[in-house]
C-alpha cells in the first residue's frame, strides 16, 4: 500500500502545533503522523513560508536542461527551452518584494488568518481600511523597463533619477465599500496627535456612509505603525468606541488599501513632476482615475488571501 498524502489542513494544524512549543514527537503521536512528515512539512514552511503545493512552480530553466540532458540525453539550449515553457504559458515573472518576517510574526500571522477563515465579502464590506503612505518626487518605488542599442551612446543618460533627498508628501485615506475617501496631506512624520486630528476630521464621514449601520458594527483596520498603536491612539479608540482590528505586524497584503498605493505608484509614471505641488496635483488626479472595479476587486480578493 502507498502512503497516504496529508491534506493542507492537516499541514496547517502541523504548523501552528510546532508554533505553540509541541516538540515533533509530540505532534507526530497527537496527529497519528509520522515524523519524517512533521519534519518534511516544518522544513518546508521555514524555507518556502507557506506549506501549499504551488501549481506551475518547478524548476529553472537551468535545471530543467540540466535535467534533460542527463535523463534524456538530449542538448537543449536555454532558448529552445525558454521558448517551448513559453508555448505551454509558463513566463518568466519578476519575483513580488515581502516584507521579511519572524517566527514569531508568522505565527500571529497564521493565527489571524485562521480567526478569519469565515471571512465572506460581506464582512470586507463593514470595514474601513485605513492607512498612510509617503511618495518622493524622484524616487519612484516602480522599475522602468526601456529599449535600446546595445552600443547607444546616450546609455548612461537613459536611467532613472535617484537622490538622497528628493522632497514629497505624505497622504492618508481610506477605502470602504462605498469607494476611496478624500486624499488628505500632511508634512513631516506622523505622530500621534497627527493621527488622532486626522481621525477625528474625516472618521465621521467615513461612517455616515454606512448608515444606517450601526456605527459600532463598523470595523477599522490599520497596521502596527507607532502612531496607530501609541497609548494616546488607543485611549481615542475607547473614548470615541471604535472598533479596530488587531493586524498581525509586517502584514500588509491583509489591507486592502496598500494596493491603492501601488496603483497610485504605476498611474505616476505617466506625469512629469519636478518640485511637491506638481507631485500633489498628479496624486489628486491618479486618485480619482480608480475606479469602483477595482474597489470591488480588491474586497472580492479579501476571502482569497485569507485562504492563501
Amino acid at each position: 500500500m502507498g502512503r497516504k498524502a496529508v491534506d493542507i489542513t492537516t499541514k496547517r494544524a502541523i504548523i501552528l502545533l510546532r508554533a505553540s512549543g509541541m516538540s515533533q514527537y509530540e505532534i507526530s503521536r497527537k496527529l497519528n503522523i509520522s515524523r519524517n512528515c512533521i519534519y518534511q512539512t516544518i522544513n518546508k514552511f521555514n524555507k518556502l513560508h507557506t506549506v501549499a503545493s504551488k501549481p506551475g512552480a518547478g524548476r529553472r530553466s537551468n535545471d530543467l536542461i540540466r535535467y534533460v540532458q542527463t535523463s534524456f540525453n538530449i542538448t537543449v539550449s536555454r532558448r529552445t527551452m525558454s521558448r517551448i515553457l513559453n508555448e505551454f504559458d509558463m513566463f518568466s515573472y519578476v519575483a513580488p518584494r515581502k516584507p521579511r518576517i519572524n517566527h514569531r510574526q508568522r505565527y500571529s500571522r497564521l493565527q489571524w488568518c485562521y480567526q478569519h477563515l469565515s471571512w465572506t465579502e460581506n464582512d470586507s464590506s463593514n470595514v474601513i481600511f485605513t492607512d498612510e503612505n509617503n511618495f518622493e518626487i524622484l524616487n519612484r518605488k516602480n522599475r522602468i523597463y526601456i529599449r535600446r542599442f546595445r552600443n547607444d551612446l546616450k546609455r548612461f543618460e537613459r536611467s532613472q533619477p535617484r537622490v538622497y533627498k528628493g522632497g514629497g508628501v505624505g497622504i492618508w485615506s481610506y477605502l470602504t465599500c462605498h469607494g476611496l475617501g478624500p486624499i488628505l496631506f500632511y508634512d513631516g512624520s506622523l505622530n500621534s496627535d497627527k493621527y488622532i486630528d486626522i481621525l477625528d476630521q474625516h472618521l465621521p464621514t467615513a461612517y455616515e456612509k454606512f448608515l444606517p449601520q450601526s456605527p459600532r458594527k463598523i470595523l477599522l483596520q490599520q497596521d502596527n505603525s507607532r502612531p496607530h498603536v501609541s497609548i494616546k491612539t488607543r485611549k481615542y479608540f475607547k473614548k470615541k468606541k471604535i472598533n479596530s482590528i488587531p493586524c498581525p505586524a509586517n502584514s500588509a497584503d491583509l489591507n486592502l488599501i496598500e494596493n491603492i498605493w501601488s496603483i497610485l505608484d504605476d498611474k505616476l509614471l505617466k506625469y512629469n513632476i519636478n518640485n511637491t505641488e506638481q507631485l500633489k496635483t498628479a496624486l489628486k488626479m491618479a486618485w480619482m482615475e480608480i475606479s469602483h472595479d477595482t474597489i470591488q476587486k480588491l474586497l472580492e480578493s479579501m476571502s482569497k488571501r485569507i485562504r492563501q
